[in-house]
């Protein structure tokens, strides 16, 4: 069954979610509800991945995640992710049951993420995203796909070679970090051949720009929903590990819905 990762962005400028979350009552209240919903895993991020994003110091990052996570351990019994491409917020949270990090750098911004990753034994969550993302480009891919088979190859050897477990490799397409419209779309209807390279493949294609390629008239975030279920529906359906989402309770829905037509069928 496709598993849930409900998503908390503690940043200013995220465009789904940027400044609902901010203040901390705030943030602890849709954990709550994201626990309760369904989810089944947290990922709590503290420095803004958008196109052109700003790098966030460690130190700042950490400040602003340790109240969330205290909260979480106190209160709720839940896997939690840490989306983030500093090794000094991973080793900060060691004894925090932090069991998945989302790195969307698969270890090139920080040398010391892979062997952090092993030593604590974490699933490793990581994202094909180019440096043209940063810089608020997209990549111009002959062929998004084969770019994909390439890139993730070598940072699953990378991975196995820094003796984190191969079962614990997580690989993400980057729905729209840095790829256009139609090379995101190309990778929703390809999710099987994605894993012909590995097997455990987490889609975050919620609330992402791309959608006006799919639906006319998606201008607000409420318009959005339409194509997110749409997305993580074809996600599911092609195999998708794990679904990476805003609205945890539609989707865990949307996924309790397909699990029953496929048992029917």
């Amino acid at each position: 069954m496709t598993k849930i990762i409900g998503i908390l962005n503690l940043t200013l400028d995220r465009f789904s979610d940027g400044e609902m979350y901010y203040d901390l009552e705030s943030a602890k209240k849709h954990i709550s509800e994201m626990i309760t919903q369904g989810a089944d895993i947290i990922d709590i991020g503290a420095e803004s991945t958008r196109s052109g994003f700003s790098d966030v110091s460690a130190d700042s990052q950490i400040s602003t995640l340790a109240p969330i996570i205290e909260f979480i351990n106190k209160n709720h019994n839940i896997k939690i992710s840490i989306d983030t491409r500093s090794s000094k917020v991973i080793n900060a949270f060691s004894d925090q049951n932090i069991l998945f990090v989302n790195d969307v750098s698969s270890g090139f911004h920080d040398k010391d993420m892979l062997k952090t990753v092993s030593h604590y034994k974490c699933n490793y969550i990581m994202t094909h995203m180019p440096d043209e993302h940063q810089k608020g480009l997209n990549k111009k891919y002959s062929n998004v796909l084969d770019e994909l088979d390439i890139f993730f190859n070598e940072r699953i050897k990378s991975c196995i070679d820094q003796g984190i477990d191969k079962e614990k490799i997580i690989i993400d397409p980057g729905i729209g970090f840095g790829k256009s419209g139609d090379d995101n779309i190309k990778i929703l209807e390809n999710i099987n051949v994605l894993k012909s390279i590995h097997s455990n493949i987490c889609i975050g294609s919620s609330n992402k720009r791309f959608s006006s390629k799919l639906f006319d008239g998606i201008e607000t975030k409420d318009d959005l929903k339409v194509a997110n279920l749409a997305t993580f529906t074809v996600s599911s359906l092609r195999g998708a590990t794990y679904l990476r989402v805003h609205d945890v309770a539609i989707t865990k829905d949307t996924i309790m819905i397909i699990n029953k037509v496929k048992n029917v069928s």
